[in-house]
């Protein structure tokens, strides 16, 4: 066949799939108009008396919203049927073409005209080079196949502007040319574009927990997002959006995520920040009324540890020691519940909390004496066995938990020393300082996993049906204290987790390494950690300042592979004052805007100086709302603090005035700095007042 009749083969091939859809999304909205105008009937004539009734309406209800899903899916296939196409042959088989697309494209009830990405055969276009490959069936078995053809595709709408074979799918030259474009074009290209490290970290099994380190730029939110929605696809009957928590270090970042979900048929999963889970964990014991949440301080060092972890496990087992009453116990002469078989019953249920284990003594105790009293051969009389019972009722404790988990905290910080060297009147003066803070009811993410273990191991009595599965994102923002809370608090559940110890911005309390945290979650042979150290975000200009930043640093690095995509050089420019600063940087974010960039941030500091950027420039040039608790990340310029760029990834940023006093040459700045530079995908300046940090 020649290049001309491929090409004539490959356009009809489209133009039919775009009729069909076409052809669903009228018959789908038909269905639909019909349904909503069923269930209007249905509601008119609804009794409550009346069970079939009920029963007819809920299935129409349900038909209707399916047709719903339906109809989006095929909108959505309208804008691009399809990114890909296999050709396989099995022994004894025929050849088989499969094209591949966001959604499945059915004609009728039997022909499939598109592959979901996310089905089992897909897996063949992101896996394999030519020639014998082998992938698992929707019902697990392995099936082995010839790859004869793997082809890409560049379609507009119904239009095909070109197609590569290629034994890579997503070549540089064709990820090259899809990195270009800004930034809400690359998120349409995502699916298209997934290579085979990230393609492995997508089709884990949900059943096992990872961790995966990548490196600025290697998509990490979006692997864990596409993870998500390939677990919902094909474990749809064990795993549904309640069995879900995706965790962001901030509010525009799972608002970012939010905005990516839908667009993978997901909807549904619960997001929250870190400090937000811990609050969920606390139950009714949360007072937002009583308690404020601030960001953590120099404190936060040594409660972000898992020695404060240890040290607060600790305390317990001294408090459950203190509480619950070990002796023997007896009816009369003889040893009725003996302290080895209260000891032993302590032992083996570990993962009690400490009210849960006095329930179940008391009712173990009071078991034993019905049992006792009700066997023997002189049986006692009513009254003797009713002062019995009442004796032995609330043997081990009251039914309820009388302290609350904040005083208990609060004598848990007293009893600590703050700070290694402190010692005598120093020790006692933190000691008080701490206390009083403590009375002012601020609490850091710490503070608040603390008080999550607390409920969980002293109080609770009724467990919670929490999450499945847990995908963290950055998360070398947090310290170990806060995953051994969340180990213990929510046993059964695997982990995604995500994140660049590069990154770690949190100095003291963060994550340098994942050694601690490998050996806490990764506890099953089959778990795994894996490595992106391919960087698709940057330009090789961008990425090669970025390391120049990271290389003042003294820690040890994972190696950056970046995509072979120039750009222009980054521009560090020097102006005379902060009058000329505002001036050059509105110019030059104008520029950018001028040039087609959709998504610009300028990056500062802190917030309070971001607060002060976006007030004088937004005089100069239109901002989008900056504020951090209202900002939304879309098209437009924000102006931001560093630690909420996070995750994030933007056509051009702009670092606002770079000072050697903001950004000192140490580890901790690097990183820092270092996050704020990895934000750009094309283009990136530095602008300052003269004191420019040594890092760049």
């Amino acid at each position: 066949m020649t290049n001309q009749e491929e090409r004539l083969r490959e356009e009809a091939y489209l133009k039919n799939c775009v009729r069909v859809i076409r052809r669903n999304i009228e018959s789908y909205e038909k269905e639909i108009r019909e349904r909503n105008a069923e269930i209007e009937d249905m509601y008119d004539r609804y009794r409550h008396d009346d069970p079939e009734i009920f029963t007819e309406l809920s299935n129409t209800i349900t038909m209707n919203e399916n047709m719903k899903t339906a109809l989006k899916k095929n909108r959505k296939a309208l804008k691009k049927p399809y990114f890909g196409r296999i050709d396989i042959q099995e022994s004894g088989r025929g050849k088989e073409t499969f094209y591949i697309g966001k959604g499945g494209v059915m004609d009728g009830t039997t022909t499939i005209l598109v592959v979901d990405w996310r089905a089992p055969i897909a897996n063949v276009y992101y896996e394999n080079g030519l020639g014998e490959c082998t992938f698992l069936t929707p019902d697990n078995l392995s099936c082995t196949v010839d790859l004869q053809r793997k082809r890409t595709y560049e379609i507009e709408g119904d239009r095909l502007i070109d197609y590569y074979d290629s034994e890579v799918v997503a070549n540089d030259e064709l990820l090259t040319k899809y990195l270009a474009k800004n930034k809400e074009a690359v998120l349409g290209e995502i699916i298209a574009t997934i290579q085979k490290e990230q393609n492995d970290i997508i089709r884990k099994s949900p059943y096992r927990s990872m961790i995966v380190q990548g490196v600025a730029g290697s998509g990490k939110t979006t692997v864990a997002m596409h993870r998500i929605s390939y677990i919902m696809y094909n474990y749809g009957e064990n795993f549904k959006p309640e069995d879900f928590y995706i965790i962001g270090s901030n509010r525009i970042l799972l608002n970012y995520i939010t905005g990516v979900l839908p667009d993978l048929d997901v909807y549904g999963i619960k997001q929250m920040t870190m400090e937000q889970l811990f609050v969920r964990l606390l139950y009714e014991d949360w007072n937002e009324k009583k308690y404020t949440i601030v960001p953590c301080t120099e404190q936060s060092f040594r409660k972000g540890t898992s020695a404060w972890y240890r040290e607060l496990a600790a305390f317990c087992e001294r408090l459950e020691d203190a509480v619950i009453p070990k002796e023997d116990l007896y009816l009369g002469d003889e040893v009725l519940y003996s302290s080895e078989q209260i000891r032993a019953y302590i032992r083996e249920h570990a993962n009690i909390s400490i009210q849960g284990k006095i329930d179940a003594l008391n009712i173990r105790a009071l078991t034993k004496l019905r049992n006792e009293i009700t066997g023997r051969d002189i049986s006692y009389e009513p009254d003797q066995r009713k002062q019995l019972i009442k004796e032995f009722t609330g043997r081990f404790g009251p039914k309820k938990w009388k302290r609350s988990i904040y005083e208990l905290y609060e004598e848990f910080l007293e009893k600590q020393a703050f700070l290694d060297t402190a010692n005598g009147a120093d020790r006692e003066r933190i000691g008080r300082k701490s206390e009083k803070k403590a009375a002012k009811k601020p609490l850091d993410v710490y503070d608040l996993a603390a008080l999550a273990y607390l409920y969980k191991r002293v109080k609770e009595t009724d467990p919670i049906r929490e999450a499945h599965h847990i995908v963290v994102d950055e998360a070398q923002d947090y310290g170990m204290m806060a995953y051994s809370v969340l180990k213990f608090c929510i046993p059964q559940c695997t982990w995604t987790i995500m994140g660049d110890v590069s990154q770690n911005i949190r100095f003291g309390f963060g994550l340098n390494d994942w050694e601690e945290l490998k050996e806490l979650i990764l506890t099953d042979r089959n778990d795994a950690f894996a490595v992106l150290s391919k960087s698709y975000r940057n330009t090789v200009e961008i990425s090669e300042f970025a390391q120049k930043i990271l290389s003042h640093g003294s820690f040890s690095q994972y190696p950056i592979e970046p995509i072979i995509r120039h750009g222009n050089a980054v521009s560090v420019v020097e102006t005379a004052g902060e009058e000329e600063l505002l001036q050059r940087s509105a110019a030059l974010l104008g520029t950018w805007q001028q040039d087609g960039h959709d998504t610009i941030a300028v990056v500062t500091r802190n917030a309070s100086e971001a607060a002060d950027v976006s007030k004088k420039l937004g005089g100069l040039i239109a901002l989008a709302e900056s504020d951090p608790e209202k900002a939304e990340f879309g098209k437009g310029i924000l102006v931001l603090p560093v630690e909420y760029t996070k995750g994030l990834e933007f056509d051009a940023v702009l670092i606002w005035n770079p000072t050697h006093e903001d950004y000192p040459d140490d580890d901790g700045h690097a990183k820092l700095l270092y996050v704020a530079a990895t934000r750009a995908l094309h283009e990136l300046a530095a602008v300052h007042m003269g004191d420019v940090t040594a890092l760049l």
